[in-house]
């Protein structure tokens, strides 16, 4: 293998959460999607939409997206190889 640049982005959808990596040709490598219902958590009041993204490079065979939620929002990883590689934290307010 050899070293790749992903993007992790995270878009707010009218039912909770997307999340989508990108790999270097912007062809969607992962994805997942994070309902609020799911969660039993009533979608945040924002004055805009969320939309965050993190960068890395590396030489990974496998991608995973997983997903965590604490008393305050969620966070987003991207593990390559069961590592991580990067986070997005999308707070509820």
């Amino acid at each position: 293998m050899s070293l790749e640049t992903y993007r992790l982005e995270v878009r707010e959808s009218d039912t909770g959460l997307d999340a989508d990596v990108y790999d270097s040709e912007e062809l969607i490598a992962e994805s997942t999607h994070v309902s609020y219902d799911d969660f039993d958590v009533e979608a945040p009041d924002r004055n805009g939409d969320v939309s965050r993204s993190e960068e890395v490079t590396a030489d990974v065979t496998e991608l995973d997206v997983q997903v965590q939620r604490d008393d305050a929002g969620f966070t987003f990883e991207l593990l390559g190889d069961r590592e991580t590689l990067t986070t997005v934290r999308v707070d509820d307010k």
